[in-house]
Formats: structure tokens, C-alpha cells, sequence
């Protein structure tokens, strides 16, 4: 059960991420916000590093890592514009189906299947990620069709449904990293190989931006910090989760950030209530339920 929790604290953490991020994000700031949350995350992690010593590596770190980086510099772009295009509600609901892809792709990656309970509990996950953010206005058939219809209209809710997929080949080599080092090293060169790549972007796209670039804000500068050390409490517990379960169920569980975005919506932003979102919130939580007992 531990693992349960880990994954749980990490969904939480993805949740402030993802508020924090959005709340942080404009169309110039893509590539500086992922370089220095990055770098933030990586310095963090290596303090943690040099309080638990290096891990003897396996021989699969090198391409495990290679692996996870190049994949989350597509994703991670994809992310943030689809972030800077649509509203939270419209896009994140799409990073559900990962744990739907996650059915083939762990298998072909890892050879991990799931018990038949645990399957059905991802499916819930992501059937209850779907109707959490059905449209409050209408209702029946229309409404179930909504997030679809906005597959053809909306780039943003488009590129995350690219994000859920590039995420569910990704994760396989976040665990593979795991397995090749421990829960700290082996993020550690992941996050700083992604901040080194996202930081030469943002030297690139000024270059080529002929315009002045006005130079960040103080408030930026400081809160880069702030969005990598919630990375960190993120990446740290999911990682320690993969150590006890097979990955399909921790991100299945990790997908209850939905869940907990939904709920700073309503507590702290004040966003709109609807009886959709409860019930899909309620169908969330009952497949991870699924996913603990009986995965």
C-alpha cells in the first residue's frame, strides 16, 4: 500500500505543478520556464544526492535516460503551448488516456500486464477523468461527445492527447532510470539534461527573434525555484512508487491529480460546480480504489 501513497502524494504535487506552470506561462516564456524549473529540480535532487551517495548504475541507465529526454522535450513543448492555447479544464482531462496507452506500451516496453481488477480500475481512472470535464451546459449525447468534438476545433486539447501518449512511453524509461541507479541519481541527470536542452532553446529563440526580448522578471526568477522544487516532491515520490508497483497502476493512481485540480479549482479559484465533476471525480477515485485492493 505505500506505494498507493506515494503515487498519490505525486498526483497531488503534479497538480500544483500544473497550476503553478499555468498560472506562470505566457508564449515567450515556453522554453526559460522549462530550463529553469529543470535546472531548479536538478540542483534539488542533487542535494538530496549528496545526503544519500551515489547508487552503483546499471547498464541500462545511459539509454533509459536518453530515452526519457528525448521524448519529454517533445512533450514538455507540447505541454506548455497547449497550456498558453486552452483552458486547464479543455486539455488536461486528454492526459487520462495515458494510463489507457499505458496498457500496450508498458507491456511492449517493461512485459508489465495488469490483473484483470487493476485494468478495470485504470479504465475507471480514465472514464471518470472524462466525465469530470464534460460540458455543464449541455447534457445527454451532446454533452458525452463534447471533449471529442473538441478534438477536431481546439490545438490545445489536440497536442495533449499527443502529451498522453508521449508520456506513456516515456514513464516506462522514467522506471527503467529507477531501476538503473535509485529514486534520486538517475532524475537528476534526467532533469538536467532537459534543462540544459530547453535553456539553448531560449538562447536560440532570441536569436532569432530580431525584436528585443525583455528580460525576465524579478517575480519569474524567484519562482522558477518554487515550480522546480514541487517537480521534485513530484518526481521523487512517483519514482519511489515504481519501486513497489508496476507502472500502468502508479500513473493510473498519478491521473487522480485531475481529481485534486478540480478541487483547487473550486476551494481556492472559485471556479464553476457541477454535479458532472463530482461524479466523475467519484468514478476516479473508486478505480484507483480498484487499483490498490485488487492491483
Amino acid at each position: 500500500m505505500f506505494w498507493f501513497l506515494f503515487a498519490l502524494g505525486g498526483a497531488v504535487s503534479q497538480a500544483a505543478y500544473a497550476g503553478m506552470v499555468k498560472r506562470l506561462l505566457t508564449e515567450k516564456q515556453i522554453y526559460p520556464l522549462a530550463g529553469y524549473s529543470f535546472l531548479s529540480a536538478s540542483f534539488f535532487l542533487f542535494a538530496i544526492v549528496l545526503f544519500v551517495g551515489i547508487p552503483v548504475t546499471g547498464a541500462g541507465l545511459a539509454p533509459a535516460v536518453l530515452g526519457t529526454v528525448f521524448i519529454n522535450i517533445i512533450a514538455t513543448i507540447l505541454l506548455y503551448r497547449a497550456l498558453t492555447r486552452s483552458d486547464l479544464s479543455l486539455c488536461v482531462p486528454m492526459l487520462a488516456f495515458t494510463p489507457v496507452f499505458l496498457l500496450v506500451t508498458s507491456f511492449l516496453i517493461l512485459g508489465e500486464v495488469p490483473q484483470p481488477a487493476g485494468a478495470i480500475g485504470m479504465v475507471l481512472v480514465a472514464a471518470g477523468a472524462y466525465i469530470l470535464h464534460l460540458d455543464p451546459v449541455e447534457r445527454g449525447p451532446a454533452a458525452l461527445a463534447t471533449p471529442f468534438r473538441r478534438l477536431f476545433s481546439d490545438r490545445g486539447v489536440q497536442s495533449m492527447l499527443g502529451v498522453a501518449f508521449l508520456f506513456s512511453i516515456s514513464v516506462n524509461f522514467d522506471k527503467q532510470v529507477v531501476e538503473n541507479s535509485d529514486p534520486f541519481f538517475g532524475s537528476v541527470l534526467v532533469f538536467l539534461l532537459l534543462a540544459l536542452a530547453f535553456l539553448s532553446l531560449s538562447a536560440l529563440d532570441r536569436r532569432r527573434r530580431k525584436d528585443a526580448v525583455p528580460a525576465t522578471p524579478l517575480r519569474l526568477l524567484l519562482a522558477y525555484p518554487a515550480v522546480g522544487f514541487v517537480l521534485v516532491w513530484e518526481i521523487v515520490l512517483i519514482n519511489l512508487a515504481y519501486t513497489m508497483a508496476i507502472v500502468p497502476y502508479v500513473i493510473s493512481v498519478k491521473r487522480l491529480a485531475i481529481v485534486f485540480s478540480v478541487l483547487f479549482g473550486l476551494l481556492i479559484f472559485h471556479e464553476e460546480f457541477s454535479w458532472g465533476r463530482i461524479l466523475g471525480a467519484i468514478i476516479m477515485v473508486a478505480g484507483a480504489g480498484m487499483i490498490a485492493v485488487f492491483g
